[in-house]
């Protein structure tokens, strides 16, 4: 495939996600102890007067609007069109304002230096170029600007992670529902991070897209938090999730 068939694609699959994507558990936000741990930490390294914020990948909206909320001035861009409708609609029915728009996180719509914190939540495993997307994020920040990266890994090398994947996808399809708009095997071949990303690999590109002073913080506790929401035939296979900031030179 080349790299637009990918990406149409992987359009395609979230266009098909977007209506029950916030159902899920580790998607949306479920309680308000949640939404509470969300801000503290997305604060913990933001100056808490108005920051220009771009949410690269940002599907429909969790993250942006939590930004709006704490008064920065945030701009959401994602390749689906479907989750970029149901951010607009989220943002009107809270009364955010927030700026969305269509467009490419491995080839941003924007000017050099024009953020000051780029922030995405699980995207890196949908990009077939996770390392290009890291430097276009470098490009629209300001020097001294900050990537805020949300990920984590699901699908290691352990024989017991995989029996409890299998165990646990298994009884989703005969009791319940997913939200849609999965890959297939040969789209999942072509993009490197498919599974998630180990945190030592993030910190190594990170690096060499020319960001410093990295530092993680892990966001277990916050998947704890969710667990309660999950039905039971999800509870088998938990994923691991970490929280890595990095500074620009």
């Amino acid at each position: 495939m080349i790299d637009s068939e990918i990406k149409d694609a992987v359009r395609k699959s979230w266009d098909q996600s977007s209506a029950m994507y916030d159902s899920c558990p580790g998607h949306g936000i479920g309680t308000d102890a949640e939404k509470t741990a969300w801000k503290q930490e997305l604060a913990r390294n933001i100056p808490a007067s108005p920051q220009k914020v771009l949410d690269a990948g940002c599907g429909t909206g969790v993250i942006c609007l939590l930004f709006a909320e704490m008064g920065h001035q945030v701009t959401g861009v994602d390749l689906s069109e479907s989750m970029i409708a149901k951010a607009r609609e989220k943002g009107n029915a809270q009364n955010l304002s927030i700026e969305l728009c269509k467009g490419d996180a491995e080839h941003l719509p924007f000017n050099d230096g024009s953020f000051d914190v780029v922030v995405n939540r699980h995207l890196l495993w949908t990009l077939p170029h996770p390392k290009v997307a890291l430097k276009e994020w470098r490009r629209v920040l300001k020097s001294g600007g900050l990537v805020l990266i949300i990920d984590g890994i699901w699908k290691d090398r352990c024989f017991s992670t995989r029996v409890k994947r299998i165990l646990s996808d298994g009884l989703t399809k005969i009791f319940g529902h997913t939200h849609g708009g999965h890959y297939d095997k040969k789209l999942r071949r072509l993009l490197p991070y498919d599974g998630g990303v180990p945190e030592e690999t993030m910190v190594s590109d990170l690096e060499h897209a020319g960001f410093r002073c990295i530092s993680s913080r892990d966001l277990m506790y916050i998947q704890e938090m969710q667990q309660p929401q999950l039905p039971w035939y999800r509870r088998f296979a938990p994923g691991k999730t970490y929280y890595i900031l990095a500074a620009t030179t």
